[in-house]
């Protein structure tokens, strides 16, 4: 499958270009961000998967949590919500931007995908 990285990059960017739900945003070495284009819909739920209106921005961290469904982003509300009420970063607002995301993509991550164990 071809991976689009410039769309990925703007994904990133329109997300503050940190992540959205800690704000960490290292960098390497060589100065390149280290941060993951997170996709809010995951490939076997759309045809677009590469593009930047369902690309956001998080830590390595956030991003396998997001993968594996122990947290999920509340758009409307701009919240982070986790699996475990203990986490530190659950209902919390989230930090960078969301709304370039295309409208029920992260209802659907929510409905399939978030607390499906």
């Amino acid at each position: 499958m071809f991976r689009d990285k410039l769309e990925s990059k703007k994904g990133i960017s329109l997300s503050g270009n940190a992540c959205v739900v800690c704000g960490w945003d290292e960098k390497n070495v060589k100065g390149e961000s280290l941060v993951i284009g997170a996709h809010a819909r995951p490939l076997r739920g759309t045809t677009d998967y590469d593009k930047r209106d369902n690309i956001f921005a998080l830590c390595p961290n956030h991003h396998t949590e997001y993968d594996v469904g122990n947290l999920t982003i509340d758009p409307t509300n701009l919240l982070c919500i986790h699996i475990n009420s203990k986490n530190p970063y659950h209902l919390k607002k989230i930090i960078g931007k969301v709304d370039h995301i295309q409208k029920g993509y992260f209802d659907y991550h929510r409905k399939n995908i978030f607390n499906k164990k």
